[in-house]
């Protein structure tokens, strides 16, 4: 299992072209902030003292939520090209269990995904900073660090299930654009999830990526918010939290930080085992 994973992660790092293309989703969401609608999503917002500096932590935990999903999807490109070439039967001839064979695949996944997330992080962190932002206290890097395992957990997870079902490049490939090109939308990073209809509000909620997108506002955007809205009524604050998606509300109920964490958990581990169950059974 570990050879596989070993071999996985050379196989990624040493396609820079590959590496590049998984971080396309993240690029592209800073790109259309920074150039089209950055200004159209703080319009209205003059009222928040800071609000560049709340709306750029808001668009650095979007692209962290969709790192988490785009870059397993591109870490997989190695079992999907395994498939095609049949490389896949070696390992499955070998005297080694299908489970520990498919298990390698999911670690090079996981492991890739918390790396360039790490990355994204930094980077988000350089460019807060050189627009005069606040950099995050030791604590709140820690809380980055346990999210960005929790997200990739859940990510990984749930792209093995989705990547389990191809067999060849080309339907891998067209899965990598359909899923690049959604996942700004399903983590609220295009838009603020308030601004959509309450049919699309309630899909999002379920997508277990937006979840991750939630803890990574309330860590980034907190210490911003807090500066921002000081002297503004309480309603203001819980009203713009639920409109960029801070917070999550299902009817009356604001779900808490330990319900989002327990979909990322839940979700990983059902994943996770539906994608070993069907690949494993493959004859």
């Amino acid at each position: 299992m570990r050879q596989i994973c070993y071999r996985g992660l050379k196989l990624f790092f040493r396609d820079k072209g590959g590496v590049f293309f998984s971080f396309l989703g993240v690029v592209i969401i800073f790109a259309l902030f920074l150039f089209f609608i950055g200004d159209s999503i703080m319009e209205g917002l003059d009222f928040i003292t800071n609000v560049k500096e709340v709306m750029n932590d808001w668009v650095v935990a979007g692209m962290l939520a969709s790192s988490g999903i785009t870059t397993s999807m591109g870490a997989y490109a190695v079992m999907v090209s395994d498939k095609e070439q049949r490389n896949i039967k070696d390992f499955y001839s070998s005297p080694v269990k299908k489970w520990e064979v498919v298990g390698g695949y999911l670690m090079t996944g996981f492991f890739i995904s918390v790396a360039m997330t790490g990355i994204t992080f930094l980077l988000g962190e350089i460019y807060i900073a050189a627009q005069g932002g606040a950099v995050l206290e030791p604590m709140k890097i820690a809380q980055i660090g346990v999210v960005i395992l929790l997200s990739s957990f859940a990510s990984s997870a749930l792209v093995s299930f989705l990547v389990s079902f191809l067999e060849t490049v080309a339907a891998y490939t067209t899965a990598s654009i359909v899923l690049g090109t959604l996942i700004g939308f399903l983590v609220g990073a295009y838009i603020c999830i308030g601004d959509l209809p309450s049919g699309v509000q309630a899909v999002i909620k379920c997508f277990p990526c937006a979840h991750a997108a939630v803890l990574f506002r309330q860590i980034l955007m907190e210490d911003a918010m807090a500066v921002g809205f000081s002297g503004l009524p309480q309603e203001v604050l819980e009203e713009f939290r639920e409109t960029v998606g801070v917070t999550f509300c299902y009817g009356q109920y604001r779900a808490q930080p330990w319900l989002h964490i327990a979909v990322l958990v839940g979700s990983g581990v059902c994943f996770y085992v539906l994608a070993i169950a069907h690949m494993s059974r493959k004859k």
